[in-house]
């Protein structure tokens, strides 16, 4: 039974980051009014108790953005200023500043929180 958990939670990060791949460079192309800074296209990786920033241009590690024990969904808002990632076992939500790249809040939620979701107006997450 271990292995089909293992297994779903791999299936589930591998189509959350093409997701999310998806929706960055799509969002990149489409932002002709933001400065030069916001264009530039990252992934967020969870990686353990890490957020691993990723230029998705160079492939390289931009930061490092510890957050909970657990990291695990991760969502982006719409202006890209913000990304939202659940902790699993710390039963929290940490907010990265995407400018400054480290935490600007950690949000108290519910038992055992996997993915996370950003409203398209940028105003509320679940």
């Amino acid at each position: 039974m271990s292995i089909n958990k293992k297994l779903c939670s791999l299936v589930l990060a591998s189509a959350a980051l093409i997701l999310f791949l998806i929706l960055v460079s799509s969002a990149a192309s489409a932002a002709n009014a933001q400065s030069a800074s916001s264009n530039e296209p990252y992934a967020y990786i969870p990686n353990g108790e890490n957020i691993s920033v990723i230029d998705t241009v160079t492939n390289k590690v931009k930061a490092t953005v510890g957050v909970g024990s657990s990291s695990y969904g991760v969502a982006v808002s719409p202006d890209r200023t913000r990304v939202y990632v659940t902790n699993r076992w710390d039963y929290t939500v940490s907010v990265i500043n995407t400018a400054t790249n480290k935490v600007i809040a950690t949000v108290p939620v519910g038992d055992y929180p996997y993915g996370v979701s950003v409203s398209p107006d940028g105003k509320r997450y679940m």
